[in-house]
């Protein structure tokens, strides 16, 4: 009974001295991380049950210097612990995920880290007010797609740790946009950016969830913030976006809408040209808002994103998988330099060898769901004539077995702009039946690409009867639909087409 007497006045001196600790006093907030002592400590033996409750910077005695020091609970009773000492005796032993992000934040010293930077709210204004700038622009540039943008966000939340830290006012959320390049990247207001094109260079929902994992943590460790605060001899906010802005809108001017087809082809999605992407998402307006992580950051996010997956029950091993086919991706392009999120291909390959290369992950379920996209991609590509590009994407669907006519359309398309033999031309019109067999709707692509196919054969007599074919399938349109002024002249442009085609056939 004595002791326990004597206990409580320690413990009531020590919550004395923590209110009275001056600079920084109540760093943590509650908390409550469990975990165990890995040795013996006063009289509790290794394994004893722990809970740290708290955190400040305060004098655990008078001859002490101030320092950051952990309120532990012990059967019951509560010990000031100094950082150093908690760290050797207590392993943390988190059930949530709250608790496992609070965990993190002790062991990166996140604690301290804004006792004194401070969590600098108008820097955090600023840097808001950009990123909404941004987004607004990269409207031009989003995917829509209902169910596209509800499997991307199904597997974000899966692993969104919620609010961390209630001092910060970013919250996650996540969007799509149109780029060819494999990106995702977390803004420092919480917007997370996911690429189509990293949508079609993963194979699997367990690499995307590695991706997303990995970002999340840049954004939880303040990586953002952090750069943009040491980047001294950034442009000032109203003349950067001057610049950005203006070279966005000149390329917006200059937009080639490249796939601007509805019903009347089967609902290809627009696609903006890649120059306006480029000039959209550009690796100097990633720099300003804080995304040119170092080395150093790299690998910290890549090794707690592993942990964080495994804490989960996901698939660390994912992380390495995606990595390699992004690195994979950039090599089979030549870009090595310059690359939009990823800094370099020499830093990938950094990344990849710290990581362990792993065995590739692939899953047909996540290629079916995602096999519209890789068709958009590849439209975009054969749009901006990058033919190469487009063919290899549409014989990932078909080698995955989830191709759609569009895809077969476009592959015939690729392969007429780069060849024209006798072989590769009966080929094509094999491609191009395969897309008739499988096309769930009307897509009158395919009867114009046969026709051009045929002309280019020197097969008059089966175009003219292809000609007369794809007029009458035009007509049945304009009277089965109620058209718009936008579709009415469509139909107007591919009715004389045909006939000047007629024409044309009827003097060779």
């Amino acid at each position: 009974m004595k002791r326990l007497a004597i206990l409580f006045v320690l413990v009531l001196t020590s919550c004395i001295l923590y209110a009275r600790s001056g600079k920084g006093d109540n760093l943590s907030g509650p908390i409550a991380l469990k975990g165990e002592l890995t040795e013996k400590y006063q009289n509790y033996s290794k394994g004893t049950p722990v809970v740290i409750r708290g955190v400040r910077k305060m004098r655990i005695s008078p001859n002490d210097a101030v320092g950051i020091t952990y309120g532990v609970e012990i059967d019951g009773l509560q010990y000031p612990i100094g950082e150093e000492e908690a760290n050797k005796i207590i392993r943390l032993k988190p059930e949530t995920v709250l608790e496992y992000w609070q965990g993190i934040y002790l062991s990166q010293g996140m604690y301290d880290y804004y006792d004194r930077k401070g969590y600098r709210y108008d820097m955090r204004q600023e840097l808001d007010e950009e990123c909404l700038d941004y987004l607004d622009k990269l409207n031009e540039i989003s995917y829509k797609d209902a169910y596209i943008e509800d499997y991307v966000q199904a597997i974000f939340a899966k692993v969104n740790p919620g609010e961390v830290d209630s001092k910060r006012p970013e919250r996650l959320n996540v969007r799509i946009i149109q780029s060819p390049e494999p990106d995702a990247y977390m803004l420092p207001n919480g917007a997370m950016l996911v690429s189509t094109g990293l949508l079609c260079t993963l194979d699997s929902e367990e690499e995307l969830e590695a991706v997303i994992a990995n970002e999340m943590v840049h954004f939880i460790l303040d990586h953002q913030v952090n750069n943009v605060s040491r980047a001294e001899t950034r442009a000032k906010r109203a003349a950067f976006w001057a610049d950005v802005l203006g070279t966005v809108a000149m390329a917006a001017d200059d937009t080639n809408w490249m796939y601007g087809y509805d019903e009347r082809v089967g609902a290809i999605e627009l696609a903006a040209s890649i120059g306006t992407i480029a000039a959209l998402v550009n690796v100097r307006t990633v720099n300003r808002l804080g995304m040119d992580y170092n080395s150093k950051q790299e690998i910290q996010a890549d090794r707690i994103a592993r942990d964080y997956l495994a804490f989960k029950g996901l698939n660390p091993d994912a992380l390495s998988s995606a990595i390699a086919k992004i690195k994979d991706f950039y090599g089979s392009t030549h870009r090595y330099n310059n690359l939009t999120r990823y800094d370099s291909y020499a830093r990938l390959k950094e990344r990849l060898a710290k990581l362990g290369e792993k065995e590739s992950i692939h899953s047909h379920a996540y290629q079916k769901a995602t096999s519209d996209i890789v068709t958009f991609n590849a439209a975009m590509y054969q749009g901006d004539k990058r033919y190469k590009m487009a063919e290899q994407l549409v014989c990932k669907n078909i080698d995955n077995k989830v191709a759609s006519d569009h895809d077969y359309v476009i592959l015939v398309k690729a392969r007429m702009a780069q060849e024209n033999t006798p072989e590769s031309n009966e080929s094509c019109l094999k491609l191009l039946e395969k897309a008739k067999e499988i096309a769930t709707a009307r897509n009158l692509d395919i009867n114009k690409q046969e026709i051009l196919l045929l002309m280019r054969m020197n097969k008059q007599v089966k175009a003219a009867d292809k000609l007369k074919e794809y007029r009458d399938l035009l007509m049945q349109y304009q009277q089965q639909n109620a058209l718009g002024s936008e579709e009415s002249g469509w139909i107007g442009e591919e009715m004389n087409w045909t006939e000047k085609m007629l024409s044309k056939i009827s003097l060779l």
